[in-house]
């Protein structure tokens, strides 16, 4: 019975023969995507840090504008009181934004995509 298995894994089996030269150009092309993919990590990171630079900038523009704005309260507080012509009366009231606070971890950048690219830049520099 163990014969008749391994006949039929035999069968099953399909064998291509590839010259040298089209198995040179296929690592080639395999090696470069794999650099192109590493690179394109690479760019979502810097991105990543790019949005959460951002989002603390954000963060810190807003707490200036309320530091900003209790100022100026202070200062309409302070100063004497006057008769407001009617066409500044119409004004409406700005509408406050939720203070929303997000945990972001910050990740640092690695260096393992960097000795990576190295690697395969030399694997394809060996292949030339």
């Amino acid at each position: 019975m163990k014969t008749k298995n391994k006949k039929v894994k035999n069968e099953n089996t399909i064998h291509i023969k590839i010259n040298y030269e089209e198995a040179l150009q296929s690592k080639k092309d395999i090696l470069l995507s794999e650099m192109n993919l590493l690179r394109v990590i690479k760019i979502v990171k810097k991105y990543k840090l790019l949005r959460l630079n951002e989002f603390k900038l954000k963060i810190k523009l807003y707490r200036k504008i309320r530091e900003i704005n209790n100022s100026i309260k202070k200062l309409q507080n302070t100063l004497p009181k006057t008769d407001m012509p009617d066409i500044l009366k119409e004004e409406k009231p700005l509408k406050r934004i939720n203070n929303q606070k997000r945990v972001i971890k910050e990740r640092k950048y690695d260096d393992k995509i960097e000795s990576q690219l190295q690697d395969i830049q030399s694997k394809l520099n060996s292949l030339n």
